[in-house]
């Protein structure tokens, strides 16, 4: 059996999306950014956590991704195919394309992030521990 230390936590969707955020780094870290790639779910937690600094160019998201840019932009083009984010011209600089989070894949997300609380709060592993 694994065990590790026991820890005490107030479970919040932001504190899930913080540790989301964390897991991908640490990941990245411990096993290198090349080899276990989730380059989608990357872009969609940058839109999802800087909704205030949207809209995102396409240039800025890819940023994001683990992936190569040019992968990285055949990426946000399927996410928009499957109706997840929607693409646009910027009408101030018509070269930048604006990629822009839809509303569906923010409560999806915050469905997502929901369901990851309610499983964190039944970890046993949850309850305080007395030495």
């Amino acid at each position: 059996m694994i065990e590790g230390r026991r820890i005490t936590a107030t479970v919040t969707r932001c504190s899930m999306i913080g540790l989301t955020e964390q897991v991908q780094q640490l990941r990245a870290d411990e096993f290198g950014r090349e080899l276990f790639t989730i380059p989608a779910f990357e872009m969609l937690l940058d839109l999802y956590t800087r909704k205030s600094s949207q809209p995102r160019s396409l240039t800025s998201l890819t940023g994001a991704s683990s992936a190569s840019e040019r992968n990285s932009q055949r990426i946000v083009h399927r996410l928009a195919e499957r109706g997840f984010v929607d693409l646009h011209r910027d009408p101030s600089d018509g070269r930048r394309i604006i990629v822009e989070l839809k509303e569906e894949t923010t409560e999806m997300l915050d469905r997502f992030f929901d369901r990851l609380v309610e499983m964190a709060a039944g970890l046993p592993m949850l309850h305080r521990h007395q030495k």
